[in-house]
């Protein structure tokens, strides 16, 4: 089936989108969002190559009001074009006190910007000890398993479904359908 697009490269920018809408809720305050989303496929496997998700999320952190957060992922597009990272930034938080701009690609961000309205700017280098910075989840996952704890607290099984959700309605939306043994909650699966 090749490379899956969504899951493999698109969690990263959902995942910043969860982040900062969803995840920075009290529990009681956080509902799922709606989505409108629109898909390419790549036309010899069927494989999604190219993504774009509105996701509308009913609370928004700090108000009443609703918030938008806008997901992108496409097999085709670089973060970092020339390898020196200069298409900076790869994320941009948006709000109604300024602006924080993150360079790097989603799963490794270098650097991060914080830009106030009122003009100021801090800039904060992120050291990531050896590498591509893919490893935190790994690392929760084990520290999870050594202190017998059945989820994380940094993001539990509720945040996780969720997310999957999210992911299942835009491919929903865009007809894209896996194989069988990929769709089912069956186990153990014959492979």
């Amino acid at each position: 089936i090749g490379l899956i697009n969504i899951l493999t490269v698109g969690i990263y920018s959902i995942t910043w989108v969860f982040q900062c809408l969803y995840h920075t809720l009290p529990a009681s305050l956080r509902k799922p969002p709606s989505v409108l989303a629109t898909m390419e496929k790549y036309a010899p496997t069927g494989v999604d190559e190219k993504t774009s998700m509105l996701l509308t999320f009913p609370s928004a952190p700090h108000g009443a009001h609703s918030a938008h957060g806008i997901a992108l992922t496409n097999f085709r597009v670089a973060t970092d074009v020339d390898g020196k990272n200069t298409a900076k930034p790869a994320i941009r938080i948006q709000g109604t006190r300024g602006e924080i701009q993150v360079d790097g690609p989603a799963f490794r961000p270098t650097t991060w910007r914080f830009i106030h309205t009122d003009g100021e700017v801090e800039e904060k280098v992120n050291e990531i000890p050896g590498g591509h910075g893919m490893f935190w989840e790994a690392d929760e996952a084990a520290r999870c398993l050594r202190d017998g704890k059945k989820q994380s607290e940094g993001m539990g099984w509720e945040e996780s479904v969720v997310i999957m959700e999210t992911m299942d309605e835009v491919r929903r939306q865009n007809g894209l359908v896996y194989p069988e043994k990929i769709e089912t909650t069956e186990y153990p699966v014959q492979l």
